[in-house]
């Protein structure tokens, strides 16, 4: 065809013609994947919508259990708060009866400690009073004795010994 020059009816006819025979191939060789195409393409769109509201109900139902839960949050504390007054409560008074009987036992050795001392500061302040007085009867009996005595205890004993023998 030149430039300037009307198409011919056989000009048109040629392209409407192969048009037509590709038209027919498609129709007939490709409608089946083309219907199977849209038609999982389809199933997949349906599987997305489906995954798509369980995934909002989920949503919707966790977000009603946080509200849930965000209420319950002022009781919760509030229990957890008591639970652990009384635990706190519970151990103070374990510790304080703890300390009563140990305060108890460290009486009663302290006691025992301070009756044993007692004792034996008695017993030191008996062998010092009778030391004392053996030394202070030993001078005066030193004082008092003169030779005349010595011989006569002398004496004394000689005989007792003779009579024993």
């Amino acid at each position: 065809m030149e430039h300037g020059a009307h198409p011919s009816i056989t000009d048109l006819i040629w392209p409407v013609v192969n048009f037509t025979l590709f038209a027919i191939i498609v129709v007939r060789f490709l409608a089946g994947p083309i219907r199977e195409y849209f038609r999982a393409r389809t199933e997949r769109l349906r599987d997305a919508l489906a995954a798509g509201r369980r995934a909002k109900d989920e949503a919707i139902a966790l977000k009603a259990q946080l509200d849930r839960d965000l209420a319950a949050l002022p009781a919760l504390r509030e229990k957890l708060k008591a639970e652990l007054r009384v635990t706190a409560e519970h151990e103070r008074d374990s510790l304080l009866a703890q300390a009563s009987t140990t305060g108890v036992r460290i009486r009663e050795d302290a006691k025992l400690v301070a009756d044993q001392e007692i004792a034996a500061a008695r017993r030191a302040v008996r062998m010092e009073t009778v030391d004392e007085a053996v030394r202070q009867a030993t001078a005066l009996v030193r004082a008092a004795l003169d030779a005349n005595d010595q011989e006569r205890f002398v004496r004394d004993f000689v005989a007792s010994a003779r009579t024993s023998a």
